[in-house]
């Protein structure tokens, strides 16, 4: 693998890294794309720029105006996406790969501590380049080759880069080979390569965001035989509690049966609570009894909850871990939260 790059010095020791090219084999055809977070480790192989003829000749393609192109190293984050992008491919090894894997980020300042990237994004902006951070996204935007990752992360939903994750979204699920994504923004898990390739494999979500990406398709299949030898997200009662009440005081909610129940319109035809690990549709809580009348309703919100990852029974028309909606107490409460969300508005449909 090489590491093509334009870089821009700040000062001494700060900059931005920014077009990045992953070259493997002997094609300079492009692949691939991918969206992160910020650069990482990688750094100069040698700070003179690249001069060999047939190797400008072949970046040409990628250039932007008159920019120097600088060798840089692999760092970690790299060999991850070489690793995605191989069994996207469904090869055994890296070295099976011959292309170019863009690398394109929501901001660009070569970091690999995000918090201090951060903080010198919101000092220093964006590279030299751009009149602004929508311009850079828009021509990132217009650079994209499928199969495109987006691996953003939490980024996805932060106040400073949302937007321009909004944009890639939109941009990357009209392209053919991206229908791995659902159209809907929240309904998406944007696992960073770093923690989705040695880890995420280990969990149901992360298991399931590989094989949409492989299979391109929001609904793959062989995901139940695949996940039954994965072991649970392990999160203790205790903590699933402070994680369920987290979620409640987001919502208007009503004590119901001991839990505390999502308050919906008097009309409403169904009610949601949070209990046990799960987010569990039923019929609405005040005509809730043994003797209920079936709605003939019920059977679309049940394929409508299907749709979107629930399971149902004789108790409820849907259910969902809660588990299943990310790896951190934080990324399954900012989910389950826009889960719910989707669900009053799909709910209010039914009177």
């Amino acid at each position: 693998m090489k590491v093509y790059t334009h870089f821009f010095k700040i000062n001494e020791t700060e900059g931005f890294r920014w077009r990045t090219l992953l070259q493997f084999g002997n094609s300079w055809d492009c692949i691939g794309s991918i969206v992160m977070k910020n650069p990482g480790s990688s750094t100069f192989t040698q700070e003179t720029p690249v001069t060999t003829p047939n190797v400008l000749e072949r970046l040409s393609r990628y250039r932007f105006n008159e920019l120097d192109w600088y060798e840089f190293s692999v760092d970690p984050t790299m060999r991850y996406v070489a690793d995605l992008f191989a069994y996207k491919y469904g090869f055994d090894s890296v070295l099976q790969l011959s292309g170019v894997i863009q690398i394109f980020n929501l901001f660009y300042i070569k970091d690999a501590d995000l918090a201090k990237a951060r903080q010198k994004a919101e000092k220093y902006g964006i590279p030299p380049l751009f009149n602004d951070a929508i311009q850079m996204t828009q021509y990132d935007i217009e650079h994209l080759v499928a199969p495109v990752y987006l691996g953003f992360g939490n980024l996805a939903y932060s106040k400073e880069y949302g937007e321009r994750a909004k944009l890639i979204f939109d941009a990357a699920i009209k392209l053919e080979g991206c229908n791995y994504l659902s159209s809907n923004f929240h309904e998406n898990c944007y696992y960073h390569p770093q923690w989705l390739i040695p880890f995420g494999k280990k969990y149901r979500n992360g298991l399931l965001t590989l094989l949409r990406y492989k299979q391109d398709t929001f609904h793959p299949t062989d995901i139940d035989s695949a996940s039954l030898s994965l072991s649970r997200n392990a999160i203790n009662s205790h903590r699933m509690k402070i994680i369920e009440s987290a979620i409640l005081d987001r919502f208007f909610t009503l004590r119901y049966d001991n839990n505390r129940r999502l308050k919906g319109n008097e009309d409403a035809a169904y009610g949601i609570t949070i209990a046990e690990g799960h987010i569990e549709v039923r019929q609405a809580f005040e005509g809730k009894s043994k003797t209920a009348q079936f709605k003939a309703s019920d059977i679309e919100v049940r394929g409508m909850l299907e749709d979107r990852g629930f399971v149902n029974n004789k108790n409820w028309l849907g259910r969902k871990r809660l588990v299943d909606l990310g790896n951190t107490e934080s990324e399954i409460i900012e989910k389950a939260c826009a889960e719910i969300t989707c669900l009053l508005k799909e709910l209010e449909r039914y009177r």
